[in-house]
């Protein structure tokens, strides 16, 4: 057995301010570093949007990047970014949008003044460019007969059906092909406020400098008149749909795409850190369980992925994996036997050890990233609060095998489970997964 960790002090906390027009910001003061990280992160993501508008959020993020009242196109917006230290990126998610770049801390005001540009005051450029870029990144989820083929998007509609969070990220071909400027200008009206963002600034800025930074190029921000009361799509909790529950789609290949998922709490819930821990113990490297009996010891597949994705009120456990045709009764039959055990028996004490250990070394290994101290104290701020790493790892440290589970047990209940199956199906397929299915529930799946 591994010895106790030790809990290592606290790192230095970040300097958080609101700003009168409501913005939040965030200043953390590396100083060994040569970089400023600047991160803008909005409460905009595909969970908030209206069906007929389903990946608007993604097609304004994208739109922002054909240029702006200071920059008129997608050239002179990508100079003058690398005027002040690199790229400007952005990725779009379901509950928010996120902005950054790398700025030289010499150039951190001019970096500041760009990106205040390029969020407030976006050209709306190239619609239709951006559009058939957008249609064209989305051939990856669709087969050649235009159905569905993404794992991830079709386990949350099984799981979350006529809810936000089964809606995805990019939307569909159908409510991109018909987005127009004035849908995409009300969206970024409606969510683009200074009062439903977080600023970050990481790296060699002085608190100080940093904030004044932020007030000079964000402070006159207007208000404006506030997000309405509820969004677009209901605020209420998502209610899972009851399993078990099987979605498969026929593809021709020469495999299985294959998603188990798991309905559960969110970030939010008191379940998180046992359950961060419980992701672990399942899968983070080839040593823990989901990966050493899958592919170490039984050989099934080439990679296999397990992890909780957790959204403010909601989460999924989801295990991920390819299996050639021959196999798959194989595969189905291991990881769903494999979670059956896990139920009843739970981890063992070395395997909690090793994951408490492995947590530690990452927080540790973190500080050593800009973009691990924005995760960290930044981007929680848009619907949770920043954990304290040494109270982090002492909850840790008392979160023992019989909590993990009963944990274990509740979430991977037949009842939660959702299965979403890619490849080329027949009857003698369907019945197989089934079967397998029905064994694992006790009952039919629907």
């Amino acid at each position: 057995m591994l010895a106790p960790i030790l809990v290592p002090a606290s790192a230095a906390p970040a300097a958080v301010e609101r700003l009168s027009n409501g913005l939040t910001s965030v200043v953390i003061d590396r100083p060994a570093s040569h970089q400023v990280l600047v991160a803008l992160y909005v409460r905009a993501g595909s969970r908030f949007e209206r069906p007929e508008e389903s990946g608007i959020s993604h097609f304004l993020e994208h739109i922002l990047f054909r240029g702006n009242s200071a920059a008129p196109d997608s050239l002179g917006l990508t100079l003058a970014f690398e005027e002040v230290g690199g790229m400007i990126n952005a990725v779009t998610g379901v509950e928010a949008t996120e902005f950054y770049l790398v700025a030289h801390p010499e150039r951190l005001d001019l970096a500041l003044s760009r990106l205040s540009q390029f969020i407030r005051e976006p050209s709306f450029a190239d619609l239709d460019k951006e559009r058939q870029i957008i249609l064209d990144e989305m051939l990856y989820d669709y087969n050649d007969r235009g159905q569905l083929i993404d794992l991830a998007a079709l386990s949350a509609q099984s799981l979350w059906p006529h809810h936000g969070l089964s809606q995805s990220i990019t939307g569909t071909p159908e409510t991109v092909s018909r987005l127009g400027e004035e849908q995409l200008r009300a969206h970024h009206r409606r969510w683009y406020l200074p009062g439903n963002c977080v600023l970050a600034l990481i790296g060699n800025v002085r608190a100080e400098r940093g904030g004044a930074l932020i007030r000079r190029h964000f402070g006159d921000w207007p208000a404006g008149a506030g997000l309405p009361r509820r969004a677009p799509v209901s605020e209420d909790g998502p209610r899972p749909s009851p399993g078990p529950a099987i979605r498969m789609v026929a593809d021709p290949d020469n495999q299985f795409h294959v998603q188990f998922s798991f309905a559960g709490p969110g970030y939010n819930a008191p379940e998180d850190l046992p359950l961060t821990l419980l992701a672990r113990v399942l899968d983070d490297g080839p040593a823990s369980v989901v990966q050493r009996i899958v592919r170490e010891e039984r050989a099934l597949v080439y990679g296999i992925s397990g992890g909780y994705t957790a959204y403010r009120d909601a989460g999924q456990f989801d295990i991920v994996t390819s299996v050639k045709v021959e196999r798959l009764e194989e595969l189905l039959d291991c990881v769903l036997g494999l979670l059956t055990g896990f139920r009843r028996a739970g981890p063992s004490p070395e395997e909690v050890e090793r994951a408490r250990l492995r947590h530690r070394f990452e927080l540790e290994f973190g500080r050593d990233s800009l973009g691990a101290w924005a995760e960290r104290y930044a981007w929680p701020l848009l619907y949770s609060s920043v954990r304290d790493e040494t109270a982090e790892l002492r909850a840790l440290q008392s979160i023992g095998t019989e909590e993990l589970r009963a944990l274990a047990e509740r979430l991977f209940a037949p009842e939660r489970l959702h299965l979403a199956l890619v490849g080329p199906l027949d009857a003698k397929v369907e019945a197989l997964v089934r079967r397998a299915v029905e064994s694992f529930a006790g009952t039919k799946p629907a």
